[in-house]
């Protein structure tokens, strides 16, 4: 069930992170209160770290739960070539 409702949580990444956050990450998996997210680059997935307060808080009050506790980065995005 609560990985149900952070499933719903990641449709409005863009709306927790921002639009420049959200073009660079975005979420990956729910498991056990954490929120893995895919990122482009390093740089981006250590800047979600620096923000992860602030999202876990944003993800928490627009879910109307603490369904989230915890934020990691897990793998990078990656992007179509460009020809």
């Amino acid at each position: 069930m609560r990985a149900a409702r952070a499933q719903i949580m990641f449709q409005r990444w863009e709306e927790a992170v921002g639009g420049h956050l959200a073009k660079n990450t975005k979420p990956d998996r729910f498991e056990k209160g954490t929120l893995w997210i895919a990122a482009s680059g390093s740089a981006w997935a250590q800047e979600a770290m620096l923000q992860k307060d602030v999202i876990l808080e944003r993800l928490n009050n627009m879910a109307g739960e603490e369904l989230f506790s915890d934020l990691r980065a897990a793998r990078a995005i990656r992007k179509a070539r460009e020809d």
